[in-house]
């Protein structure tokens, strides 16, 4: 059964996946527009035929565009952009399905102890409440390919989630901080580990928690020896 153009296209909306386009895609497709018009011949314009052969040019151009545009979609994120994509979906996740803690408590005596053997690390847990950062929580979750700890913060109304687990570079790193879907995120390594903190925070006050469990935090991660 033959099937109309309008018919396709409301198709194609209502079942298609959508993928949320990486940071700086628009930018990267337009330098590629501009280098393809830079270096594309100019067209010849013969009598009669000059017309077509301007639209088959314009053609090939948006044809070469529109391949750009999916080979840029198609080119993988960078480890770390594919890690923080990872994060904030996670940090989403805990908030839709209103899971945020397996263990739910303001003491780090109680929170520590409770990965115990559930994890072959043991993630630092620091009360930063006299801070304004209580902890609230923890419970595992999964990152980069294994289970982690995922460390449950408030700041007033706002959420943070602390992911936790051994670096495979030992060096000391960060914090560093950027952006994805509107929340903010920071990452950093020190003592062996590597964290990620994301919330709907704002930049700022990310920047002070970060540094403070940062500080605090380094020297009580640590790997188990298996």
């Amino acid at each position: 059964m033959s099937m109309s153009e309008e018919e396709l296209g409301t198709l194609i909306r209502r079942h298609a996946v959508r993928h949320t386009p990486p940071d700086g895609l628009a930018e990267r497709i337009g330098q590629a527009v501009r280098a393809e018009a830079v270096t594309a011949p100019t067209p010849v314009q013969q009598p009669r035929r000059g017309l077509w052969q301007g639209l088959a040019w314009f053609g090939t151009g948006a044809a070469t565009a529109w391949g750009l545009a999916l080979m840029l979609l198609a080119t993988p994120l960078p480890p770390q952009d594919a890690l923080a994509e990872a994060v904030t979906a996670n940090h989403v996740r805990s908030l839709m399905a209103s899971h945020l803690a397996d263990v739910a408590s303001s003491d780090q005596h109680t929170v520590k102890p409770w990965f115990a053997g559930k994890l072959d690390f043991s993630p630092p847990v620091i009360d930063l409440a006299a801070e304004g950062f209580p902890l609230t929580g923890g419970r595992l979750d999964y990152l980069d390919g294994r289970t982690v700890a995922a460390l449950v913060y408030r700041s007033g109304p706002h959420v943070i989630n602390v992911f936790v687990w051994p670096a495979t570079d030992a060096k000391a790193q960060g914090p560093v901080f950027s952006t994805r879907q509107g929340y903010q995120l920071a990452r950093w390594a020190q003592g062996g580990m590597q964290a990620w903190a994301v919330s709907d925070l704002n930049a700022a006050e990310l920047h002070r928690f970060a540094s403070l469990l940062r500080e605090r935090g380094a020297p009580e991660g640590t790997a188990l020896s298996k």
